[in-house]
């Protein structure tokens, strides 16, 4: 490219204005390529070159987050299967206990019903057996019990 400038005084804005120019027109760069028929050969080899390289990227990144071959993700695997069939046991154990709770729970109420029950039905002497003072240590210590 050729930038004509002018000597003169007058012309001193359009010389300016000539050499901004010249000097981003300098700045462009070309790529020159082969143009190519996009046919299915050269896809074919455009996909196998792009196949290639994946490949060599992914072998490259499992290198780094696996260096021992799988073993290490084998042993994590197992360590997860463990940790979840220990997860199970402990459930299920905890159920068990809940169950055998809530049995507890409900023998003692029936306990303490049948308990009442029978309180309210005994007289000793005209008095109500549950006013005696045996009756009422042997109620503590049948309470200590079911607690």
């Amino acid at each position: 490219m050729m930038a004509m400038i002018s000597p003169s005084s007058e012309g001193f804005g359009e010389s300016i204005s000539t050499l901004k120019f010249a000097t981003r027109a300098k700045k462009i760069k070309n790529e020159a390529r082969i143009n190519e028929d996009v046919d299915q050969r050269a896809l074919l080899r455009k996909y196998e070159v792009e196949l290639r390289k994946l490949k060599m990227e992914l072998n490259e990144k499992t290198r780094h987050i696996d260096p021992g071959n799988g073993s290490h993700l084998l042993q994590l695997e197992e360590e997860k299967r463990r940790a979840e069939q220990d997860k199970a046991a402990a459930i299920t154990a905890l159920e068990e206990r809940n169950r055998e709770y809530i049995m507890e729970r409900e023998e003692k109420k029936r306990l303490e019903e049948k308990i009442r029950a029978l309180n309210s039905q005994m007289l000793i002497g005209g008095k109500k057996i549950e006013e005696t003072p045996q009756f009422r240590s042997l109620l503590e210590e049948k309470q200590k019990l079911i607690r």
